[in-house]
């Protein structure tokens, strides 16, 4: 990692914690999601233990998706990325730093949270594990592929819905597989194979498109 991502995930760290709390969104959001989902599936701990993994998989999946309206579209307004782009530094590191900094900022409570979120769903102690494994192999898939749907649409204004409108979709390969691996209850299922192959190619796809769009919008 250069000295350039580093020092872009470094303000954007700093950046979330002057924000207000704005960063915690998505952590409030999957877990009032889980809270209310419990209370709609009701007391019933076999029908409950048998959607927690699907409900806390969509539930990351949604929240993952978050404030990326704000992603690219600030530093595009004010000025910021054009002065990176001046400067010579490469559009590919902002692309990669920005999308590693929602990581930590905004998937990595969603992340911790993920096995308590799945405990009040009812989920038997012995997939807790895997939830949280899952969620942290199949999160770079949601968080590039959100991120880059946030710089195709960068220079539009109040373009939240259609993020998700666009990345739902793209969404669904990680959802169905991120489900499949924890139903299976296997560290070493097929499942979570194709999984991590998916975030692969997520973090070496998105960046590039990411690029290419910061590029146009700054035409």
């Amino acid at each position: 990692m250069t000295s350039a991502i580093t020092g872009l995930i470094g303000r954007e760290i700093r950046k979330a914690g002057r924000s207000g709390g704005s960063w915690a969104q998505g952590a409030v959001f999957f877990i009032l999601f889980t809270v209310l989902s419990a209370f709609a599936l009701g007391p019933e701990q076999e029908f409950r233990s048998n959607l927690a993994p699907a409900l806390v998989w969509l539930a990351a999946s949604l929240a993952s998706q978050l404030s990326l309206d704000r992603l690219f579209a600030e530093d595009l307004r004010d000025g910021t990325l054009e002065c990176w782009f001046v400067d010579g530094q490469s559009l590919v590191e902002f692309s990669i730093g920005k999308f590693i900094s929602h990581w930590l900022v905004v998937f990595t409570p969603i992340l911790i949270l993920s096995p308590l979120a799945a405990l009040m769903l009812g989920a038997p102690v012995s997939i807790l594990a895997l939830t949280f494994i899952s969620l942290a192999i199949g999160g770079p898939a949601l968080v590039f592929m959100g991120g880059m749907v946030s710089a195709l649409t960068a220079n539009l204004r109040g373009s939240g819905l259609l993020i998700v409108l666009i990345s739902g979709p793209l969404l669904a390969a990680p959802l169905i597989f991120g489900v499949g691996a924890v139903q299976t209850a296997d560290i070493a299922s097929s499942e979570l194979k194709i999984l991590g192959a998916i975030s692969l190619g997520a973090m070496v796809i998105a960046p590039v498109i990411a690029t290419l769009a910061l590029k146009v919008h700054l035409e």
